[in-house]
C-alpha cells in the first residue's frame, strides 16, 4: 500500500545533490541543492556562495560597463511642431494631498533587457524642487560600547533640532534623507520617551467609502447635464479633492482598540465633514479613466476628463485596521505592548481616501450615494514627536563629496558643467563621522529602477514568448503569484492584492538599505556621479566566471536594443513601478497604482 502524502510533496523532493556526482564523474555546485525541485524543498548555499551573491562589486562593474558602452537611452519627448527632442520630465509631489507635500521632478533612462514584457527596464531619477527643512542633527549616538542595543539592531539613533517641516518626518519611513554630505534611510521616528511616534495599520480588502451628493447639486453641478442615468457612473473614478484626513483621534466618530496576542486592531468609522453646514462640504469629482498612461496617484489628476463635479458633499469611511506588534515591542523593553498602551500615547491619526472605482449608486430622498469598490487602506496613529529621536539603519549610510584626492580634482574642469561627485557606499557610521555638515535634513535625490535586483519584485510579462516565438516565458513571470519565500501576510497586505500583476519578496532590511543595481549605477555615472568601487569583492573563481558572462552580456546588448525598440511601446508598467518606488509609496499604495494602471 503506498504511503500517504504529507502535503510537502514526495519524499524524493527532500533529496539533495552532493558536491560530486561519482556515477557520472562530474562535479556539481558545492552547496546543497534539491535534486527534485518540488514545493517543500530548499536551497542550502555554502558560505562562499552566499558571500559572492551578497557582493556589491558585481553590480558596480556591470553598471560601469553599461555606462562605458553607452548601453542606455535617455527618456525623451518629441515635439511634432518644432520637430525636436527634449528630455522627458514628470512633475509631481511627494505625499500628495497632505499638508506636507513636496514638489519633485522625475526624469530617467531606459535600458534594454530580456527580463521584462517591454524588453526594457527604466531608471527614474527623483529630484526635490521645493525647499524642505526637516531639522538639523545635533547628536549621533554611534559609540558601540555605549549603545549596545542599537548596535545589536544595526541602528544609529540621532537627536536634533526640528525644522519648519519636522512633522513631515512622520510620513517618511523608508525615505532617503541627506544633509548634503551624509545620506541614510529613515527607519523609525521615536518620541522623547524613545517610544514609537508612528503606528501603521493595514486593512484587509474590505475598506469601503460612501460619498453623499445632495440632489440639488445634480441640477447645477459642473457637467451634470451630461449624466443621463445614475448607473452611467458605475465603473467611473471618484476623486475626493481633500482625500488626506489628519485630525485628533478624539475627533474620529469611532476608533475602537482591540487587543490580540500578536497584533492589535482599530475598528474605524468616520464621516467627513463633521457637520452638514455649508460650505464645510468636500468637493467631489467623477472622472473618466479613459486610457491615461499614468494612474491618478502618480500623475496630474487634471489630465483626466471630468464628467461631473459637486462642490459640497460628504463621505464616510469604514474599515478594520491591524497593527503588527513585532515592529514596535522592542521599544517597550519589559513592558508588554497592548492596544491600551498604544491608545494612551496617541494624539492624532490620519488616513487617505485614494481615487476609487464606483461599484454602485444608491438614492435616498435628498441624496445620491456613491458606493466604492472595497479596497485595502491604511490608518496611521501619531504620538508627539517633539524632541524625539530619528532612527537610521547603519547599513544604509553613504557619503557624498567632490571626486578629488588630497584636494586635487581628478577630472578636467569644463566650464558650465557640474563637477564629478563621488559617493562612498562603504561607510561605517560606528567608526566614521556622519551628519557633521551642520545643514538641515531634506529628501535626497533618489534613483529607482524597475528591475528585480533593485526592487526585489517581479512584474507581469503576459506574452507567451519573448520575441517572435523564439523563447517561451516562464509561467511565474507571465503571472507572478505569492510564493513561500515572499513577504509575510502582514508585510504583503497590499502586494498580495495585486497578485498576477506583481509579486515582491522585499524584506524590511532591503527597503531600509541603500538600493542599487547595474542600471541605477550606470545612470549615476551618466549624471557624473561616481559610485566608489565597493570593497566587497567576490572570490577569484566568481570574478573569472563573471568576466566571461559580462563579455557575453555586452555582446548581446545590440540584439536586446533591437527587441527593445520593437516592444518598447506595448506597456509602461515598468515606468509606473519605478515612479512608485521613487515616490516612496508603501506596499498598499504601490499595489493600488499597479492595479489601476490601464495597461
Amino acid at each position: 500500500m503506498p504511503r500517504k502524502q504529507n502535503g510537502f510533496g514526495s519524499a524524493g523532493s527532500f533529496s539533495f545533490k552532493k558536491g560530486k556526482d561519482i556515477s557520472k564523474g562530474k562535479f556539481g555546485a558545492p552547496g546543497r541543492y534539491p535534486s527534485d525541485r518540488r514545493y517543500g524543498t530548499s536551497v542550502g548555499r555554502t558560505v562562499v556562495e552566499q558571500y559572492d551573491m551578497d557582493s556589491d562589486w558585481v553590480k558596480w562593474r556591470r553598471g560601469f560597463e553599461y555606462y562605458n558602452k553607452g548601453a542606455w537611452y535617455r527618456l525623451q519627448d518629441y515635439d511634432e511642431v518644432k520637430q525636436i527632442y527634449s528630455d522627458a520630465v514628470i512633475n509631481t509631489k511627494l505625499y500628495q494631498g497632505t499638508p506636507y507635500e513636496v514638489d519633485v521632478q522625475f526624469d530617467g533612462y531606459k535600458f534594454a533587457t530580456k527580463n521584462a514584457d517591454s524588453n526594457n527596464h527604466y531608471v527614474m531619477k527623483r529630484t526635490t524642487t521645493s525647499v524642505v527643512d526637516l531639522g538639523v542633527i545635533t547628536e549621533v549616538r554611534n559609540h558601540p560600547s555605549h549603545y549596545l542595543r542599537q548596535w545589536a539592531n544595526r541602528e544609529i539613533w540621532c537627536k536634533g533640532i526640528g525644522g519648519a517641516d519636522r512633522l513631515l518626518l512622520l510620513q517618511m519611513i523608508g525615505e532617503r534623507l541627506t544633509d548634503g554630505e551624509t545620506e541614510a534611510t529613515l527607519n523609525y521616528v521615536l518620541t522623547e520617551q524613545e517610544r514609537p511616534a508612528l503606528f501603521v495599520g493595514k486593512s484587509g480588502p474590505d475598506t469601503t467609502v460612501r460619498v453623499r451628493i445632495p440632489k440639488d447639486q445634480l441640477l447645477d453641478g459642473l457637467g451634470a447635464e451630461s449624466i443621463q442615468s445614475n448607473q452611467e457612473l458605475v465603473g467611473k473614478v471618484c476623486y475626493i479633492k481633500n482625500f488626506y484626513v489628519d485630525k485628533p483621534l478624539a475627533f474620529v466618530d469611532q476608533a475602537d482598540f482591540v487587543d490580540n496576542a500578536r497584533d492589535f486592531q482599530v475598528i474605524v468609522s468616520d464621516e467627513v465633514p463633521l457637520d452638514d453646514t455649508p460650505p464645510s462640504g468636500i468637493e467631489v469629482s467623477i472622472l473618466d479613466p479613459g486610457d491615461s498612461e499614468l494612474p491618478p496617484s502618480l500623475y496630474d489628476i487634471a489630465t483626466l476628463e471630468t464628467i461631473y463635479t459637486a462642490p459640497d458633499c460628504a463621505y464616510s469611511i469604514s474599515g478594520v485596521y491591524t497593527y503588527d506588534k513585532d515592529l514596535y515591542q522592542r521599544f517597550y523593553g519589559q513592558q508588554y505592548l497592548t492596544a491600551d498602551v498604544v491608545k494612551q500615547s496617541i494624539e492624532r491619526c490620519s488616513y487617505v481616501v485614494m481615487p476609487f472605482t464606483i461599484l454602485g449608486v444608491e438614492e435616498s430622498e435628498d441624496e445620491l450615494i456613491l458606493v466604492s469598490m472595497p479596497f485595502v487602506s491604511e490608518f496611521k496613529l501619531y504620538a508627539d514627536p517633539s524632541d524625539g529621536v530619528l532612527v537610521f539603519t547603519d547599513y544604509s549610510f553613504t557619503k557624498t563629496s567632490i571626486d578629488d584626492y588630497d584636494g586635487a580634482y581628478y577630472h578636467t574642469e569644463i566650464p558650465g558643467q557640474a563637477p564629478w561627485i563621488r559617493i562612498d557606499t562603504d561607510v561605517d557610521p560606528w567608526m566614521d563621522e556622519v551628519f557633521t555638515s551642520g545643514l538641515s535634513l531634506r529628501p535626497a535625490t533618489v534613483y529607482a529602477c524597475s528591475c528585480p535586483n533593485h526592487s526585489q519584485a517581479m512584474l507581469r510579462a503576459p506574452q507567451e514568448s519573448e520575441d517572435e516565438g523564439t523563447r517561451k516565458i516562464n509561467r511565474q513571470r507571465r503571472y507572478p503569484l505569492p510564493t513561500v519565500m515572499g513577504q509575510n501576510s502582514f508585510a504583503g497586505y497590499g502586494i498580495n492584492n495585486a497578485a498576477g500583476v506583481m509579486e515582491s519578496w522585499e524584506s524590511r532590511e532591503h527597503r531600509m538599505s541603500f538600493k542599487m543595481c547595474k542600471h541605477s549605477i550606470a545612470s549615476m555615472f551618466i549624471e557624473r556621479i561616481k559610485i566608489q568601487e565597493p570593497s566587497s569583492y567576490p572570490t577569484l573563481e566568481a570574478r573569472d566566471a563573471f568576466e566571461a558572462k559580462l563579455e557575453q552580456d555586452i555582446a548581446e546588448v545590440g540584439d536586446e536594443f533591437g527587441a527593445s525598440y520593437c516592444r518598447g511601446g506595448i506597456t509602461a508598467l515598468e515606468v509606473v513601478f519605478a515612479l512608485a518606488q521613487g515616490l516612496n509609496l508603501d506596499d498598499i499604495e504601490t499595489a493600488y497604482v499597479m492595479l489601476n494602471s490601464t495597461f
